[in-house]
Formats: C-alpha cells, structure tokens, sequence
C-alpha cells in the first residue's frame, strides 16, 4: 500500500496529552485485571504475565488494609477482631491468588519456547468454556463482550455481595472488574481505530487525486474531502501527487 503523507501528518495528528493518559491508564490497569485474570484464564503468554509482577502487586495489596487501619485507628473504636472479620477473606484470596500465578509460572515453564515460534509470547490466555455459554439478552457470547463484560461481570457480582456482608475484599474485586471491563475497552478501542485507520487510508489513496487534482465533491469520493489550499491550475496539482503518494519502496530506500 502506498504512504500517504498527507493522511498521516494532517488527518491523524495524535493527540499527545491523550495517548499519554490512555497509556498511562492501561499501564496501570493491567494489575488490577492481572488480580483477576488467574482465576479464570490459562495459557498465558511469556511476556503477558509475569510472576515477579503478580508477587509485588500482592504485597502492595496486603499493605492496603493494614495503612487504612493505621489512618482509621484515631477515628474509630473497631477491636482487632472487627479488622479481621473485615479483611480475613481479603487475606485469603491473595494467598489463592499466588497460589493460580505459581501454578501458571509453572505451565508457562513446560510450556513450548517462544524463540521456536511456537507460542504468542504476548498472549493474554484462553477463556473458560463456559463463557462461551453463557446468554444473556442482547449480549452475544464473543470475545469482545467476553472480556469487556462477562468476565468482569462476574468478579462485579461476586464483589457486591461480598461487600454488602462487610466482607472488604468485595470492594478490592469490584475495583478491580472496572478495570477490568475499561481496559479491554481501551485495547478493543485502539484496535477498531488501527483498522479504521488502515480503511481511511486506503480511501484517501484512492479518492485523493479526485478530490485534490479534480475538485471532486465528497458524494463523489466516499465522503472524503482534501483540507487546504491547492494551487489555482490542475497541471501543477498534478506534479503535487506523487510527492503526497509514496510506494513503500520508495520509503523504505530512504
């Protein structure tokens, strides 16, 4: 396909302040979601899943209730007993949780080398079946609704009603199913928008010379409409095209 350089520096100028808070954002969710994910996936990729990581993210998240006592303590008369009817489920579920990161460290061991090309080393895991399953009005059991609903819509339900017992860990897995569902979001997003991307390019490629050389209107070019001055004459429009087109090749030699 040939570079189009004006599609690339006019039309999709990134928005800098944006791309770096979205980043900022994935990076961040793919701790809570990794909280979650061990329990429900397999198979992960060598790169996608880390045990050092999942170790240091258990630990921060141990502190957690220990630093809210230490705020809470001068406002409250709760007993030691109340903390632990409180946050003992928290306890255990991040003793469950090391326990799933080892046992995939473990499989990921056994598992074919990535430098054979043997596996996706960015792979993040294989659904349970039951997914697949499941039907609920309106929601087809794909992928997509999948990873940005029924998954996290599980550990949100399990969360709620672990919350509403006074149980703390519900709140720890409702966070972190909002993560969850948002951060697919993100990624389904950003690739909807690289095939876009890729389509409207393709079209610009196309239509360019009509709408650029030949002042076409957009009913006549699929919507697409050349922004900016153009010179007055057609032939000196027409030596502009092959500097705004440029083969891959031609790239490339530079």
């Amino acid at each position: 396909m040939q570079k189009n350089l004006y599609f690339r520096s006019v039309l999709r100028r990134e928005n800098l302040i944006k791309k770096f808070i979205l980043g900022l954002f994935g990076s961040i969710a793919s701790y809570p979601r990794m909280l979650l994910e061990v329990f429900i996936r397999k198979d992960f990729g060598e790169r996608y899943f880390n045990l050092a990581s999942a170790i240091y993210f258990a630990l921060f998240t141990a502190a957690l209730p220990l630093v809210a006592k230490g705020f809470m303590r001068y406002f409250s008369d709760d007993e030691p007993s109340s903390f632990w009817w409180h946050y003992a489920t928290w306890y255990i579920f991040l003793v469950l949780f090391l326990v799933k990161s080892f046992q995939h460290y473990q499989t990921m061991k056994r598992s074919p080398s990535v430098y054979d090309f043997a596996r996706y080393s960015l792979s993040s895991g294989q659904f349970h079946p039951q997914f697949f399953k499941i039907q609920l009005p309106g929601i087809k059991p794909d992928r997509r609704n999948i990873e940005i609903l029924l998954e996290p819509g599980l550990f949100f339900v399990l969360g709620i009603v672990l919350w509403l017992i006074g149980q703390k860990v519900g709140v720890l897995l409702t966070i972190c199913s909002i993560f969850y569902s948002f951060s697919y979001q993100l990624a389904y997003h950003n690739g909807d928008n690289f095939v876009m991307d890729k389509i409207d390019e393709i079209i610009c490629n196309e239509e360019l010379k009509k709408s650029f050389v030949d002042d076409a209107s957009q009913d006549e070019t699929r919507g697409f409409q050349f922004i900016g001055r153009r010179p007055e004459s057609k032939e000196m429009r027409e030596k502009l095209m092959p500097l705004i087109l440029e083969d891959d090749e031609a790239l490339d030699a530079k």
